[in-house]
């Protein structure tokens, strides 16, 4: 196996642009089984698709899309949604990977916070989107501070 980092740029270059994908890995930010909404998540390996990063192309694949939109009841879609999952799991478009470990440090004395969203600080993944909500319940322990020698 030989492994190529990339910077985005060039990752958008090799795969996006180029569609050179024959021996492609790569990890988002929930990676494949992460929640998004149902209609989104059809289309993460539909042909055409500009979020459908790994370029699978199975037109099995593609009609559940189809019959999501055609379905009328909710529970439809959760099936449909469902063997989809599980027939693109029998196909082996993709290899799963675990996540990596993420950690977030702070100094003691932040209170309210606890690592939100898993994104590493805010630096990596979907965090710093949703600190909007998270920074209003932060404060700082000033004693606490005080008593550490700052």
């Amino acid at each position: 196996m030989d492994i190529q980092v990339m910077d985005t740029a060039s990752y958008t270059s090799f795969v996006l642009v180029k569609h050179n994908n024959d021996a492609l890995a790569f990890r988002t930010t929930g990676g494949y089984a992460m929640t998004v909404a149902p209609f989104r998540q059809f289309t993460r390996l539909m042909t055409g698709q500009s979020n459908n990063e790994a370029r699978v192309s199975d037109p099995v694949l593609d009609a559940f899309y189809n019959q999501a939109l055609a379905a009328t009841s909710i529970d439809q879609v959760k099936q449909l949604l469902m063997d989809a999952n599980k027939y693109a799991a029998q196909q082996h478009f993709l290899i799963s990977l675990l996540p990596p470990n993420q950690y977030a440090f702070c100094q003691p004395w932040l209170k309210g916070y606890n690592a939100q969203n898993g994104s590493g600080g805010g630096s990596a993944g979907t965090g710093g989107f949703y600190y909007y909500f998270y920074e209003a319940r932060f404060w700082i322990d000033q004693n606490l501070k005080k008593s550490m020698g700052y």
